[in-house]
């Protein structure tokens, strides 16, 4: 027995720490394999490398998986929503409405054209909504890794920033009413399809709220940009995450709601840390990495058909919305195509909302699952191929200068 405590087994077992190490070093050379030989964004090989390692090929990890790290999923995702966010100067809207107006005509677009083709194709009404709401939502962490590796700045980059967050918001917002609705529906309980969807609403403004009260207090205490400011942050973040666990609220919009908060009550530029990037990025890279792997080769074989055309009419719905409305908002038209093809990526914000469905009514997610996550697969690898071209078309990438 102490013998056994004191000498390993032979022959020699692996455990879940090799495991995850074993994937975040695959995923780091696919990466890099990918930037270097293709020419094609980084976060392209993390997904390829997540698909790589999950179910559909080589099986080293599964969805069962991924509820072991769901709170590092939950937290790169805080980090790039709350960023996000402090680019989100709402005071753009007052000096410019057709950004709004933009914003609002291509995600209604995104909506319409998916519900219609999901209809077409013969799915019931709940899930053709629900997939439309879901397929609005562009991906904060290509969009935002793709263009920092692009070292991106001009009119179509910020634009992508501004739309990338409303589309988060309207996502959000219209998949939690879509479940209220459910409750009526599923449980003939119309009075909780009206309170839960509005008690998840108030309190990710409330919450939200506290987290940029929060922020501007602790910048006030601390200097952000050495690593005690890093701990802070990260502390910040998963407590406000632990918080919205606690009072069963999505972790998906306060920190959006936050990061705008502060935003426009201090419009100056904010710089992050400079390990906060290092810490983040590890993150981001399991990010997309664990999303790879959640799709299973029955799901794929279920919703791998729909998944295709849903992905070409959602691409086109946001171009065309975008294209619609871009010339009178102050961009060509050469300039609308490029951000309207830009905001192609799905990837966690989607995963998070079917999951969360999922856990609340399990047979419709699992009608839900298979076409969202081949969408969410495809466009993990695809749609950071798509900001990059963006990006260069409209004359905004600096990837090549010295």
């Amino acid at each position: 027995m102490v013998e056994s405590l004191l000498w390993p087994a032979w022959p020699l077992q692996g455990n879940e720490l090799m495991q995850l190490a074993v994937a975040l070093l695959l995923a780091a050379v696919c990466g890099e394999a990918v930037a270097r030989l293709l020419r094609f964004p980084r976060v392209t090989g993390y997904s390829l490398a997540g698909l790589l390692m999950g179910p559909t090929l080589l099986g080293w990890f599964g969805p069962a998986d991924l509820d072991h790290v769901r709170i590092a999923i939950d937290l790169a995702l805080a980090l790039l929503l709350f960023e996000l966010g402090v680019r989100l100067d709402i005071r753009w809207f007052r000096a410019n409405p057709w950004v709004l107006g933009s914003s609002l005509a291509e995600s209604s677009i995104t909506f319409v054209v998916t519900y219609l083709l999901m209809r077409g194709m013969g799915y019931p009404n709940g899930l053709a909504a629900t997939v439309g709401a879901i397929a609005i939502g562009t991906s904060p962490s290509v969009v935002m890794r793709v263009a920092a590796e692009q070292r991106a700045e001009g009119q179509v980059t910020q634009r992508l920033f501004v739309l990338c967050a409303l589309n988060i918001a309207y996502s959000v917002v219209l998949s939690k009413l879509i479940v209220g609705g459910m409750h009526g529906v599923f449980r003939g309980d119309w009075t909780l399809a009206v309170l839960h969807p509005l008690y998840l609403l108030l309190g990710s403004l409330v919450i939200g709220g506290l987290l940029a009260l929060a922020f501007r207090l602790v910048r006030r205490l601390f200097n952000l940009s050495d690593e005690q400011g890093v701990v802070v942050l990260f502390g910040l973040l998963l407590l406000t995450l632990a918080l919205l666990d606690m009072l069963k609220l999505p972790g998906m919009l306060a920190p959006l709601i936050a990061g705008a908060i502060v935003k426009f009550f201090d419009p100056r530029p904010h710089l992050w840390p400079r390990h906060f990037g290092t810490a983040g990025g590890v993150l981001v890279i399991a990010l997309f990495m664990l999303t790879g792997m959640s799709l299973t080769p029955e799901q794929m074989a279920a919703g791998g058909t729909a998944a295709l055309a849903l992905v070409i009419a959602r691409v086109a719905g946001k171009a065309g919305g975008v294209m619609l409305l871009g010339p009178v908002s102050g961009i060509s038209l050469r300039q609308a195509a490029a951000l309207g093809i830009a905001l192609a990526p799905m990837s966690g914000v989607a995963f998070l909302l079917t999951e969360d469905i999922r856990t609340i009514y399990p047979f419709f997610g699992s009608q839900l699952a298979p076409i969202v996550l081949s969408m969410v697969a495809v466009l993990q690898l695809l749609g950071p191929i798509a900001v990059q071209w963006g990006l260069r078309y409209a004359g905004e990438s600096r990837a090549g200068d010295k």
